[in-house]
């Protein structure tokens, strides 16, 4: 305890004062819990987003259908008879 009453010895009268520290420490403790559920909330957003965004991706893709070409009459595919069994 010599070493705690030989540092408050010399802090100087007009220092900073204590009195307020402990509030100070939890209005900080406050705020990062405060940036942590704020970056959790983001995350889950985040994650949702990309997520919903893949689905409809996929989805989109395997619904979308090139249109048949009408230049494809002209091929020499559309000459063989196993191309008129074809479901377009």
């Amino acid at each position: 305890m010599d070493n705690l009453d030989q540092w408050l010895a010399r802090v100087p009268p007009g220092g900073p004062s204590l009195n307020q520290l402990e509030a100070d420490v939890w209005g900080r403790v406050r705020a990062m819990r405060a940036e942590r559920a704020t970056a959790r909330v983001r995350v889950v957003a985040v994650i949702f987003a990309l997520s919903v965004g893949v689905a409809n991706g996929g989805l989109g893709a395997s619904l979308a259908r090139p249109p048949a070409s009408e230049m494809s009459v002209f091929s020499s595919a559309a000459l063989l008879p196993l191309a008129r069994l074809e479901v377009h």
